[in-house]
């Protein structure tokens, strides 16, 4: 899928997740979620090529806006992260693990996107932990901020992994034990209209989610288990709809 559907369904999954407890969590903690899962929606692309969205300042899909931590974070994580993850995954399985076309390789597995979002998650730490010795900036130390953005990076990997499950490229989910994707039928051009409809359908979610909670509609007791289950639920019907798994086997 292109850069701008990622983002698009990664971070209006990531509102239904935040919808039910938008009033329990600190609002800086839902800033640093969004945030990890916009970085995390278009990071399995960095082996891609310098074309991937992660490499530019420039906004999928955002009529000309810019953020310029893209290619920051873009360019480390492929230096520091994805370059030394794979030289380690090509040097234990050797060469037979890239696929023909070099794209949709280790950071499209879930074994990739695990040990990507840790080592960048490690670096992250490091970071802070050294700039903590500079006065006043003691708060970095071990900041819980680091793990809630890591974990967000990953689970926006993840919902690209599931994105791109539901396109006619798929993804190996064994990799690299094996290269049988799972896949659906969904045109990776942009011209399937089935992602703009999980995009309606993510944000209708997400709206009445958090006024009903807000609004004391639904029972407060229920806002942690609406905040897994009704995404899981959403992503499960829209992998069906995507055809998935489609009949054809794809082998790379």
């Amino acid at each position: 899928m292109k850069g701008s559907t990622h983002i698009m369904l990664s971070l209006l999954t990531g509102l239904v997740i935040l919808a039910p407890i938008a009033g329990i969590i600190d609002w800086v903690w839902s800033i640093v979620i969004l945030l990890g899962i916009f970085f995390g929606s278009i990071a399995p692309d960095v082996d891609k090529g310098r074309d991937s969205a992660i490499f530019h300042s420039a906004i999928p899909g955002a009529k000309g806006r810019r953020f310029f931590l893209t290619p920051v974070i873009g360019y480390f994580l492929y230096i520091f992260c994805y370059k030394p993850l794979s030289m380690v995954f090509v040097g234990i399985f050797g060469q037979k693990i890239l696929p023909k076309q070099g794209h949709r390789e280790l950071p499209h597995s879930p074994i990739g996107i695990i040990c990507i979002s840790a080592l960048l998650t490690f670096w992250i730490w490091l970071f802070c932990f050294v700039l903590s010795f500079i006065p006043y900036l003691e708060f970095l130390r071990d900041n819980p901020l680091i793990w809630i953005f890591g974990a967000a990076f990953l689970l926006g990997c993840f919902l690209h992994l599931l994105e791109d499950t539901c396109d006619n490229s798929g993804i190996h989910y064994l990799y690299p034990f094996s290269f049988r994707r799972v896949r659906g039928t969904v045109a990776s051009d942009g011209s399937d209209v089935r992602p703009k409809l999980y995009s309606v359908i993510l944000l209708v979610v997400a709206v009445v989610l958090f006024f009903g909670f807000l609004l004391s509609k639904i029972d407060a007791s229920y806002a942690y288990w609406a905040a897994f289950l009704v995404p899981a639920a959403l992503w499960i019907v829209f992998l069906k709809i995507s055809g998935v798994p489609a009949k054809k086997v794809v082998w790379e």
